[in-house]
């Protein structure tokens, strides 16, 4: 058990790492044409449709998105059914209570409530332990995932049928988000996405 602790542990540190040198040596690489399908864009969004995994990289490539990694699982399940919604203004991270931004804090806190990982996995990783209280930890999940400003929505997967993600791979059907509660995402971006990701 210690020894999955300890690389659970490894393992977010070198995430976080990595996080943070993406967002401060992000360099601006342009998807040919013929590998994206930009169905929207004003001055407060673009949404674009990946139509290979190099551009679904390009453009989710500080998302925790397990589709990322795994070109086989995009290409048999994603692929042309799914959105990258890009906020232009991008909001800074919210840190919670254990020095972690939120939407790290839901994900991890997720796993303990639902039984994917145990009290000392998930308070270790976090590095706070609620002064011992698995119900302290689990009221302070559900009081931030109550919260969407919680979750980490500057690129958001979209897909009518798959659900809504936000950056740290928090599946926000789980917590009864739509894509209307997506910023800047109003009713016209919702039908022009829903008609292309629909079309047969």
């Amino acid at each position: 058990m210690e020894k999955f602790f300890y690389w659970e542990k490894i393992n977010m540190i070198l995430r976080e790492s990595i996080k943070r040198i993406l967002k401060e040596e992000l360099t601006e690489v342009r998807v040919p044409r013929d590998e994206r399908v930009e169905l929207y864009k004003d001055n407060n969004i673009i949404v674009i449709v990946p139509l290979s995994h190099r551009a679904l990289q390009k453009y989710s490539h500080r998302c925790q998105w397990c589709i990322n990694d795994d070109k086989g699982e995009w290409e048999d399940y994603h692929k042309n059914k799914h959105a990258v919604i890009i906020q232009r203004n991008p909001k800074k991270n919210k840190k919670g209570i254990t020095g972690m931004e939120t939407e790290g804090e839901i994900f991890l806190l997720s796993k303990l409530d639902n039984g994917e990982w145990d009290w000392e996995s998930v308070v270790g990783t976090l590095g706070y332990d609620f002064g011992g209280s698995k119900k302290k930890a689990l009221d302070y999940f559900m009081k931030i995932s109550n919260d969407i400003n919680n979750f980490n929505l500057n690129i958001v997967y979209y897909s009518p049928e798959n659900g809504i993600y936000d950056m740290e791979d928090n599946f926000l059907w789980n917590y009864d988000y739509e894509i209307s509660d997506i910023p800047n995402v109003t009713n016209k971006v919702i039908d022009i996405m829903d008609e292309y990701l629909t079309q047969e």
